[in-house]
């Protein structure tokens, strides 16, 4: 029983520890200069403009089957001098766009849709597998790597922000095969 307890002890901390390093280092590949106007490269990573202090950068989407689901990822910046809500997310390739978290219950992650991700002045919040994410439901095409998908981020107060996010195969993004993959 004491070993069993041990091993599970062990297991929880390998996965908290994974997840830190997934943020640390999305995190540490993030920034630039707020309100930049570039238009995506060919790797999703370009900075978009996003309004006043707004700026999304890194938007990516897990590739799909027409009809599946996917999940879209991004990292928020807020230069801005007050606080920002993301509170929903629209697109033309899906019948509806939800933004979600994982949240850990004992040994198992599920997801849940939230109603607003607050983004603190001066901060960021990065969308990552394993965190924060917007699903995809109902995809009415299917998404294969290298095509775009427009999205577009709303924020309390009406700011809409449009970003263009790159599919990518999930097995070239070294976030695994979890969530949402895999029809789910």
């Amino acid at each position: 029983m004491v070993r069993s307890l041990r091993n599970v002890m062990r297991f929880r901390f390998l996965v908290l520890a994974g997840a830190v390093a997934i943020v640390l280092g999305a995190l540490a590949g993030c920034g630039g200069q707020a309100g930049s106007t570039r238009q995506p490269a060919p790797g999703g990573g370009a900075e978009q403009a996003g309004g006043p202090g707004v700026t999304i950068t890194d938007a990516w989407v897990r590739a799909a089957a027409e009809g599946d689901m996917s999940a879209a990822y991004f990292t928020v910046t807020n230069q801005g001098k007050s606080a920002v809500r993301l509170t929903g997310v629209s697109t033309g390739v899906a019948g509806e766009a939800e933004v979600h978290e994982s949240v850990q219950e004992g040994n198992t992650v599920r997801m849940q849709p939230v109603a607003a991700v607050e983004i603190p002045a001066g901060g960021r919040v990065t969308f990552a597998p394993g965190g924060y994410h917007v699903m995809l439901m109902d995809l009415k095409q299917a998404l294969h790597p290298g095509d775009r998908v427009d999205l577009t981020l709303v924020f309390e107060g009406g700011l809409e922000v449009p970003v263009t996010a790159e599919v990518r195969d999930a097995a070239g993004t070294g976030a695994g095969g979890g969530e949402h993959s895999g029809g789910h």
